[in-house]
């Protein structure tokens, strides 16, 4: 059996997957993507966009990956507010307050681009072979493919949720809860200009959010995502007539005339947390330790902080000449990173469930709760900063410097 040595181990297709491997590089060790995709081939037409934070923005800037965004001046959160449906509570976010923009937003396409333009994975780095066995061999995890080869790491790290025999192996048991709502995504024309605003309305079924987009060729663009009820998507988007004609019901005030450029799709809602960051010689990040409400946009932002860290343990291991699982940043993401993480879902879930409540409990309490964010300038501030990338220390990539804790 051939047997290859690596310093890591990915396995993951998506955004998250090649930053990771982007970070080891840069690193200077020696790593394999274990992917499902075609490397290399044009990036997929999502009709998603994506939120980036201004600390998601300085680390894909430092780690050299540019891209073209929107920057956001300013959020607005509206309860009611769309078509007929009169304002009931507003809470505004102004860029003035933090002096630096609210956030960025990008297509995930063209994010895709980016970083592919800046990885350039070759045929040695990657590989499509199933795995069929992974298992502990001393200080290394021997990797056995399908097509018998073996690979030996010093550590593994997955981006994405594990197939069923991974779980077996690593013992994970994923819990998912849905929503029974939907998200809908998809690019829109209007007439007005966003001006860089974004809005977020809290509807009974959902909320649904407009993000600003970079304007092409002299016409105004915004990113679209709906949440609903499940159950009333298909009607929803039954034509693009009809679901043009609904967003101009709705949106029309904010947006002017509106046409969809792209898209819709669609994707079910689920929440997963509680899996464990570290098993077994292997670390879990992004998508493959959790799952949230795109309400906040937060999802990726938080993959980028967990990868954040493990590049700080990177740079430790070497220093130090310590084993990458006993360096302080993975300490710290073990730690740290599931409460800062679990306390943004289990919060985006209560906001959701009460702006779903019809209970006058639930009236009184949403609304005193937009009322003093938007009235105690601490408050506002915290979220802000945690909106741009965590309100505590933050590792040195997401500060925008070059990878290696304050330790070191």
């Amino acid at each position: 059996m051939k047997k290859n040595f690596e310093d890591i181990v990915i396995f993951g297709s998506g955004l998250s997957a090649k930053i990771m491997s982007l970070v080891a590089r840069n690193a200077g060790l020696s790593f394999k993507l274990i992917t499902d995709k075609n490397i290399g081939n044009k990036p997929s037409d999502d009709t998603r966009s994506l939120a980036l934070s201004v600390a998601s923005k300085k680390m894909l800037k430092t780690l050299g990956v540019n891209i073209k965004t929107e920057a956001v001046t300013k959020m607005i959160v509206i309860e009611g507010g769309l078509g007929d449906e009169k304002i009931k509570s507003r809470l505004s976010f102004d860029k003035e307050l933090i002096d630096e923009d609210i956030a960025y937003i990008a297509e995930h396409s063209a994010i895709e681009k980016s970083i592919d333009r800046v990885l350039k994975l070759d045929e040695n780095e990657f590989i499509k072979e199933k795995v069929t066995k992974i298992q502990k061999e001393g200080n290394f995890s021997k990797i056995i493919l399908n097509n018998n080869e073996c690979l030996l790491s010093k550590a593994i790290i997955f981006t994405e949720v594990l197939d069923r025999d991974l779980q077996n192996i690593y013992n994970v048991k994923y819990n998912f809860f849905e929503y029974g709502q939907t998200a809908i995504s998809a690019t829109l024309r209007h007439s007005k200009s966003h001006k860089g605003y974004a809005f977020q309305f809290f509807q009974k079924n959902g909320p649904l959010a407009l993000l600003p987009m970079t304007n092409k060729r002299g016409n105004n663009y915004s990113s679209l995502v709906w949440t609903e009820k499940t159950d009333n998507i298909p009607s929803l988007i039954s034509s693009k007539k009809n679901f043009e004609d609904s967003l101009n019901n709705l949106c029309s005030d904010y947006l002017g005339k509106i046409s969809i450029s792209k898209g819709p799709s669609s994707f079910v809602l689920k929440k997963l947390s509680g899996v464990k960051a570290l098993s077994n010689g292997a670390l879990f990040v992004g998508d493959a330790l959790r799952a949230m409400h795109p309400m906040a946009g937060q999802a990726w932002n938080q993959s980028l902080r967990d990868i954040a860290y493990i590049a700080d343990a990177f740079a430790e291991s070497e220093k130090l000449g310590l084993d990458l699982f006993q360096c302080p940043s993975i300490s710290l993401f073990n730690k740290k990173r599931k409460i800062e993480a679990e306390a943004l879902i289990n919060s985006i879930g209560f906001l959701n469930s009460i702006y779903r409540s019809d209970t006058s409990l639930a009236k009184g309490l949403r609304r005193n709760i937009m009322k003093l964010a938007d009235n105690y300038k601490p408050l506002k501030l915290f979220l802000l900063n945690e909106a741009s990338g965590g309100a505590l220390e933050r590792p040195n990539l997401l500060n925008g410097s070059k990878p290696g804790s304050n330790i070191i």
